[in-house]
């Protein structure tokens, strides 16, 4: 496409935005929304869901913890969208497993604010208000910085398991499995068999996991994929696999050494340059290429 007719495609999408009543009054309230959820979201500890990334980078992780000077969060519509249904998912399938009675984890009670661990509680147990919340499940592990939280936990006669509950669409695929990805766009098969071709956890997501069931100590995780094209939905259960938690930790242990050695680690092997695919959207891109916290070697 010539930038011409880039230059005359934004200029129509941007009229038609103008024109727009409803959209632009929701954008304006997503982004003051999740612009307040940012200023409140930890950067004291390393989370599993960054060290689970195909692209972790140990130096982004450093320079969070050391607050240095990061470029401002890009919101659009779009993403912010993306991020609400698999929120709505979230709570569909939380709802659903308090209500058959199996879903434990830590809950809110919206009226006197009271928080407690409990399994699927129909009030809150100091007011008696019926309007309670679930706060998912705490993971923490002090001896590896780590903090974040379970999408939930389930008790049944089957025993103890933590759950994860992900929105899959085409764009997760290209990511995280690049070659099923390139036999729907050769259009060797049909988004259908795209989903069909999905026969286990993603490996980000196998590594998230197995953190989270290194913090709770617990041997079983239950994988649910929703499928965005059209809500089909797939279940794997794993067992904990200490193989894969291993280097995790020992990235854990690498930051933590250079907070304490006041040293910047190094840039992974994959980062070339600040374009490239793991660096190209990072927020603290300027200061790491630019050299301003570069090691004194």
């Amino acid at each position: 496409m010539s930038g011409h007719t880039s230059w005359k495609k934004l200029k129509a999408e941007m009229a038609q935005k103008s024109r727009n009543r409803l959209i632009p009054v929701v954008n304006d309230h997503l982004v003051a929304s999740y612009a307040r959820k940012s200023a409140y979201r930890d950067t004291q500890h390393l989370h599993p869901s960054e060290l689970s990334k195909k692209d972790l980078c140990l130096r982004a992780a450093w320079y969070k913890i050391n607050k240095f000077p990061s470029a401002p969060e890009r919101y659009t519509f779009d993403r912010l969208n993306v991020f609400e249904e698999g929120n709505v998912i979230h709570a569909k399938w939380q709802k659903w497993l308090k209500d058959v009675g199996i879903l434990w984890g830590l809950w809110e009670c919206t009226h006197c604010q009271h928080m407690w661990n409990a399994k699927s509680p129909k009030e809150c147990n100091i007011c008696g208000d019926r309007n309670i919340k679930y706060r998912e499940v705490p993971i923490r592990d002090d001896e590896h910085l780590l903090l974040g939280h379970a999408d939930g936990e389930i008790e049944d006669d089957r025993g103890r398991a933590l759950i994860e509950i992900k929105s899959i669409g085409p764009g997760t695929v290209r990511w995280e499995l690049p070659s099923l990805y390139q036999d729907y766009e050769d259009h060797k098969i049909s988004l259908d068999q795209m989903w069909d071709n999905i026969k286990r956890p993603f490996a980000s997501h196998l590594r998230q996991g197995n953190l989270y069931m290194h913090c709770r100590k617990i041997n079983t995780m239950i994988y649910i994929y929703e499928w965005k094209p059209n809500q089909k939905v797939k279940e794997f259960e794993l067992r904990y696999n200490a193989d894969i938690v291993a280097p995790l930790l020992e990235a854990c242990k690498t930051v933590m050494h250079h907070l304490e050695e006041d040293t910047v680690p190094d840039r992974p092997s994959w980062a070339y340059n600040k374009s490239c695919n793991g660096c190209k959207y990072c927020p603290f891109k300027e200061t790491c290429w630019n050299g301003k916290a570069d090691n004194q070697t």
